[in-house]
């Protein structure tokens, strides 16, 4: 929906001038502890008047409402559901209409978005000594397809896509991006032990090089990373320079991981990539100071998906 309906003019003028709109993660608002009881409890809410709602349409012989955790739903001002839609029929047409029907049914008055845009993708608050990584992923396609970008070298780019349109609502349309936090003893980890010299080489530890490779995969339904299942992973580092206390060193690895598609689902597909980057760090502590890591050739459920994956790290322990 974000890169069709909700990328759509029309869906957009609706949702500014006559509603509250409110995206919720079930999966992340289910299993995350730092949300709020009663957020939770709102959440659940919902669904409970939705079985009401249903009941009371069975027994006026009125159609159902479609009910499930991947769906746009219209609420009344009171919490009460008035429409719904299946992401799967939730085109842009049949969007604009539902939220013309509801703006009728309620006789809402036009007005001003209550919340001006602003990115929803930010970096997450972060204590002492922490490093804050992003990472992007996306899929790829053959250069030479047509609705492939131009303007991009490599055998395999990003997508051109049409937003707001039906054709736009696929998985392969719009990036998906992430946030990192690693704690001092987590990032000390991914530094050499040792003095180094040009030439000096290290493994970095497994746990940490888990904690960021197990958010190498494209974009999909399920992001449970406790449901990904590494099955091979390495990543080593090499010092190509020293240079006013600060060594550079090149990053190479490789991944293997089952990820399923959907949650709770299990099926076939597997991510594997070769990884590579560099690392530059102040030789005196150690200390970290960049941190760069890019896909250098994936695919997921086999070679014909290609995707690719860029994290960095955006901000420095002092």
């Amino acid at each position: 929906m974000r890169a069709s309906s909700l990328s759509n003019a029309k869906v957009i003028d609706l949702l500014n001038g006559y509603f509250i709109p409110a995206h919720v993660d079930g999966v992340y608002l289910k299993g995350n502890a730092s949300v709020p009881a009663a957020e939770k409890a709102a959440y659940q809410a919902v669904f409970q008047q939705l079985h009401q709602v249903n009941k009371e349409n069975r027994a006026a012989g009125k159609p159902e409402l479609s009910v499930g955790t991947v769906h746009a739903y219209v609420l009344a001002p009171d919490g009460k559901p008035l429409a719904s839609l299946h992401v799967a029929e939730a085109k842009p047409e049949a969007v604009a209409d539902m939220l013309e029907r509801a703006v009728k049914t309620l006789k809402t008055p036009e007005g001003k978005p209550l919340i001006q845009p602003c990115p929803l993708s930010v970096p997450p608050k972060t204590g002492p000594n922490e490093l804050v990584l992003h990472l992007v992923a996306r899929y790829l396609v053959p250069r030479g397809q047509s609705n492939a970008r131009k303007d991009v070298e490599g055998d395999f780019v990003p997508l051109q896509p049409s937003l707001g349109q039906e054709k736009s609502g696929q998985w392969t349309a719009l990036p998906s991006e992430d946030w990192i936090v690693l704690k001092q003893t987590q990032w000390q980890k991914l530094l050499p032990k040792e003095k180094v010299a040009v030439g000096s080489s290290w493994d970095v530890d497994r746990e940490v090089a888990s904690e960021l490779l197990t958010r190498f995969y494209p974009t999909t339904e399920n992001n449970d990373l406790s449901t990904n299942r590494i099955e091979r992973q390495a990543l080593k580092a090499t010092v190509l320079s020293i240079r006013d206390g600060v060594a550079r060193a090149r990053m190479e690895g490789a991944l293997k991981m089952k990820h399923a598609f959907y949650p709770g689902k299990d099926d076939k597909n597997f991510v594997e990539a070769t990884v590579v980057g560099y690392l530059d760090f102040a030789v005196e502590g150690p200390r970290l100071l960049t941190l760069r890591l890019v896909t250098d050739s994936a695919s997921y459920g086999g070679e014909s998906k290609r995707f690719g994956v860029a994290l960095r790290s955006v901000s420095a322990p002092p």
